[in-house]
């Protein structure tokens, strides 16, 4: 009896197929998607004139069939039409922004878009197949070194290889960067975790990332990692003029008219555009709008010293404003519209021009994958910089009385006031301090980064095979 129910139960239970003509047209409405993903597929995989007329053959074999067919389909619409004329056209009217918003996102920001990205990731793997084929016949190289830690594939090479892991920032900030860019963060890291989970040896810019994230989060063994430090970055080539009797005074005119220009292209801010007065005192935190970045809290100790410490200087950002909708809420709801300036996009010589007029630099970033660029990118135009205390900043600036004048607490937007008033109004002071430290690490060259890089190649090279 027992055997006979659970034969009845299995009987009862199983997959019930659709009928024939079910079937047949559920083959039918499926077949154009399929056969639109086909041939998007091999549209994006195409690398020659020849290859991509024949990924448009199935597309138009499906439309000819459709021209064939059409006299049908328009007798039958015009039917339906004709008996529900009004509803389909208060559908339409529903429906149609749809397609417009998709295709507004798709050109406007199509990193955005799912289907750009799709489209994206299916060429990505289909030229990753060929360059892999192309490094695998270069017997020649006797290393391979990978300046990202998003591309997969190129574990894929059979020799030895390094890879660079900068940080991996979303295992830190989960809950913020899952609010901007939709899933497109997510796939990203998801990318980044799979390139370190199969590589193979590695190059990082902080001890705080080689021990924190690649050995205790991601088990890498520690000799599989080396620390290749930053050299600093001097900007002060870009807006220096010579060839006047007072150079320092042409320089900072110069640097004024950059000022201007960077301006007059400021982001959605009419205010800005129009702002004609160069002289004006100013904060400056050159940083894109990432969750990381620490913005908020600055804000908010910048929005106290304003307006309760009455400190006179206005506060100018890098970052775009659209990116993160909380920052630009709370511009709005404290009102300084006129008071923060977003000057996105900025070029090099007005990057360095930003830093060269402002009375102080300011980095609260909560993590980084080394020592941030603000302090010699600051230092090497005279600028002095209040920054976060964090592992990477604290592994570079090691001296006690740097560290007591330079840092502040990122999570505490009070002690990020009190150190940028102290150093607003100790300027001369924080800037001796600074200066020979600076200097130490000036001393620095980017070739000395390259030679180390190259050490670290030679060194894996002499493997007999990859593992």
């Amino acid at each position: 009896m027992l055997r006979l129910y659970e034969a009845w139960v299995r009987y009862t239970r199983r997959n019930k197929k659709p009928g024939r003509i079910r079937r047949v047209l559920g083959w039918m409405q499926r077949q154009p998607n399929a056969l639109a993903q086909y041939t998007l597929d091999r549209l994006v995989r195409a690398h020659s004139f020849a290859s991509f007329l024949g990924a448009l053959l199935p597309m138009v074999a499906l439309i000819v069939t459709g021209l064939l067919l059409s006299p049908l389909l328009v007798m039958a619409g015009l039917m339906v039409a004709v008996s529900r004329g009004k509803r389909l056209l208060q559908k339409f009217g529903r429906v149609y922004p749809r397609p417009l918003k998709q295709l507004r996102q798709m050109t406007h920001v199509p990193k955005d878009d799912g289907l750009v990205r799709r489209m994206y990731r299916t060429m990505e793997k289909a030229e990753a197949l060929r360059m892999q084929a192309l490094i695998n016949a270069m017997s020649e190289v006797r290393a391979w070194y990978c300046p990202t830690a998003f591309w997969p594939a190129f574990n894929q090479i059979q020799a030895p290889r390094l890879m660079c892991v900068p940080d991996v920032v979303l295992t830190d900030f989960p809950v913020g960067f899952a609010s901007v860019g939709e899933n497109r963060f997510l796939e990203n890291f998801e990318m980044v975790e799979k390139a370190i989970q199969e590589g193979q040896h590695f190059v990082t810019y902080s001890a705080d990332v080689k021990w924190s994230t690649l050995v205790d989060r991601y088990g890498v063994q520690g000799s599989q990692v080396t620390v290749v430090y930053h050299a600093p970055n001097d900007l002060s080539k870009w807006v220096t003029v010579r060839g006047f009797a007072d150079g320092e005074t042409a320089s900072r005119h110069y640097c004024r008219t950059l000022l201007s220009s960077a301006l007059k292209r400021s982001e959605r801010q009419a205010y800005a555009a129009g702002f004609a007065n160069t002289e004006m005192k100013f904060l400056f935190y050159a940083s894109q709008m990432r969750p990381n970045k620490n913005v908020l809290t600055l804000l908010r100790a910048y929005e106290y010293l304003l307006r309760e410490r009455l400190i006179g200087h206005k506060l100018i950002l890098t970052g775009k404003l659209s990116v993160l909708p909380e920052i630009k809420q709370f511009v709005i709801d404290h009102d300084l519209q006129n008071e923060v300036l977003f000057l996105h996009g900025l070029k090099i010589q007005e990057l360095a021009a930003c830093y060269h007029l402002a009375d102080l630099a300011v980095n609260p970033s909560l993590s980084e994958g080394g020592c941030p660029f603000t302090f010699t990118e600051a230092l090497s135009l005279g600028t002095p910089v209040v920054m976060a205390r964090i592992p990477v900043t604290e592994e570079v600036l090691t001296e006690p009385e740097l560290q007591a004048a330079t840092f502040f607490d990122p999570y505490d937007w009070r002690d990020m006031a009190e150190r940028i008033e102290w150093a607003l109004n100790h300027r001369s002071e924080l800037l001796e301090i600074q200066r020979p430290t600076y200097t130490r690490l000036a001393q620095r060259t980017w070739q000395n980064v390259v030679q180390e890089h190259i050490v670290v190649l030679d060194r894996i090279s002499e493997q007999t095979s990859p593992t």
